[in-house]
């Protein structure tokens, strides 16, 4: 059985200097001091800017990007981010800028499913299940290998992609694409199984994935997850009819490899923590809105411990209402 450990982690303290052997007081030998990790809630709230282009994907498709990206220069590690069906990368600011702030470059393609994809005259507003799902894809194979344009846009703003560091993120169906460059398995709607295992992928973040599903996900597709993955989810995170028990919404993680995973649960959360993101609401509610910023900060905490960030945030002492728990490895 898999052993658990709290995330909650206490400032490492401050080493303190002591005089050597036959030394006078007052010249004590240096000793190297211990800094303490910022906490995730501060790293949280540093600033971020937002751009908005349109790119070319093979077969002349054009794919608009939101880049969400720290407000100062320098060279950050990649977050490829796939949004829930109908919606639209900028319904989860609340989400994206934060972890851009923190020091990530986030890269989200507007699927063709999206409520608000620019349409030409004639074009279904909801395409068939085969073109969303290939869509999907290739929208998140390009965020995870950005083009020229996009590159040349961060460079204008003194940004660079750290290569070696890249993480796929994604919430409700984008959370299923997100498994995927880590590992996972579905199955195509011709009833084949294709692997889109991506090893630059060096961590999976799923906010509400969907559970299994006939001829589209088994829970054994998640088994084959090579990348560390962490699963959100809360006790009300129903979607009659489609989810109709919040604990399906843990299958990508009970299923998965024991050694590198990782859930957070919040009581009475739901699908969209009552507004925050997604389905987004003026007032989503203290409670919803104090989850979700642990939420957040147990996401941005898990990123940094599994992309070889130097010193990962502090957590600090869990909340009420949120449970956390992480392979021991």
């Amino acid at each position: 059985m898999a052993k658990f450990a709290s995330l909650a982690l206490a400032l490492a303290p401050l080493s303190m200097k002591a005089c050597a052997p036959g030394q006078p007081l007052g010249t004590a030998a240096a000793q190297p001091t211990v800094e303490s990790p910022l906490p995730c809630v501060a790293r949280l709230k540093e600033q971020a800017q937002i751009y908005e282009l349109s790119v070319e994907a093979p077969g002349d498709r054009a794919v608009p990007l939101t880049i969400f990206a720290p407000a100062r220069a320098g060279t950050f590690p990649l977050i490829a981010f796939s949004h829930g069906a109908f919606a639209t990368p900028q319904r989860y600011r609340a989400m994206l800028e934060p972890l851009a702030g923190a020091g990530f470059i986030i890269i989200a393609p507007m699927h063709i499913d999206s409520e608000e994809f620019p349409r030409a005259e004639g074009e279904p507003e909801r395409p068939p299940h085969p073109v969303t799902w290939a869509t999907r894809n290739a929208d998140f194979t390009l965020a995870l290998d950005p083009p020229e344009a996009v590159i040349r846009r961060l460079g204008a703003a003194g940004l660079t992609i750290d290569p070696d560091r890249t993480i796929a993120l994604g919430h409700s169906y984008g959370a299923l694409i997100a498994q995927l460059p880590g590992g996972a398995l579905a199955f195509e709607p011709d009833g084949t199984q294709v692997s889109r295992a991506n090893p630059r992928v060096d961590a999976v973040v799923g906010w509400s994935p969907p559970g299994p599903m006939p001829g589209f996900m088994a829970k054994g597709g998640w088994s084959s997850l090579t990348a560390p993955s962490l699963t959100l989810t809360g006790t009300a995170d129903i979607l009659p009819g489609f989810i109709d028990d919040w604990k399906a919404h843990k299958a990508s993680h009970d299923n998965a490899p024991l050694g590198q995973r990782a859930v957070w649960v919040g009581e009475g959360v739901d699908h969209y923590f009552g507004g925050v993101f997604g389905r987004i609401k003026d007032q989503p509610g203290a409670a919803n809105q104090a989850l979700f910023e642990r939420a957040l900060a147990s996401s941005l905490h898990f990123i940094e411990a599994h992309s070889g960030a130097s010193q990962p945030c502090a957590l600090g002492p869990a909340i009420a209402g949120e449970l956390y728990e992480e392979d021991q490895p």
